[in-house]
């Protein structure tokens, strides 16, 4: 019997981890390439599709109330000021966890802590977790931006400051600064970067 040396063995490992890596970073949510299409129910039992929204700016912002983060800049109201100060835009939460899950909350617990943290945007079931891993998102809060015509514009963190230690008009609002470049025609720059967060519960 023809022995395969170790070294050997190791090669094709790695070959195979990257290539794994590499399918996973083709994966849609990436920035210039076109939004991956979806159709979910919010809280309410409200269906929306991402198809319904052609032509606007559309933020997804993935939420999980279980999660300190997402709790974090619920409670400091993060999103929903920026969602207020930019009416235009279509805000879109996405709960990703895994039915199941120690972290899941059923819909209607999830609309209690939504309407005590005083957030009034649709927020979208994903219990399959189809939709999060089609777009890569990997924590909560993860933010895409999606342009007019359907192709993701930013990808990444809500803003610089993970730990939460800096005032709200110290850390850098990637996605608000992601917004005023967008709307005034100008490149946005950084259009990526590493999400924080606890990871999303598939």
């Amino acid at each position: 019997m023809r022995r395969i040396h170790t070294p050997l063995l190791l090669a094709v490992a790695a070959t195979l981890v990257a290539a794994a890596c590499a399918a996973q970073a083709q994966a849609g949510g990436t920035v210039g390439e076109k939004a991956p299409a979806f159709t979910l129910t919010d809280l309410e039992g409200n269906t929306h599709s991402l198809a319904d929204y052609q032509g606007k700016v559309v933020i997804l912002e993935w939420v999980n109330p279980e999660c300190p983060f997402s709790d974090r800049h619920a409670r400091e109201k993060t999103m929903a000021t920026l969602a207020d100060r930019h009416g235009d835009v279509v805000w879109l939460g996405v709960n990703s966890t895994a039915d199941g899950h120690s972290n899941y909350m059923p819909p209607a617990d999830h609309k209690a802590w939504a309407d005590e943290r005083g957030i009034d945007y649709a927020i979208l079931y994903d219990s399959s977790g189809e939709v999060g891993k089609a777009y890569g998102a990997k924590t909560t809060p993860h933010m895409y931006i999606i342009d007019e015509t359907g192709t993701i514009a930013y990808n990444g963190a809500i803003d610089d400051d993970p730990p939460g230690r800096l005032a709200a008009g110290e850390r850098q609002n990637y996605v608000g600064t992601g917004l005023v470049a967008y709307k005034a025609d100008r490149e946005i720059d950084p259009a990526s970067t590493k999400p924080y967060g606890c990871t999303v519960k598939y």
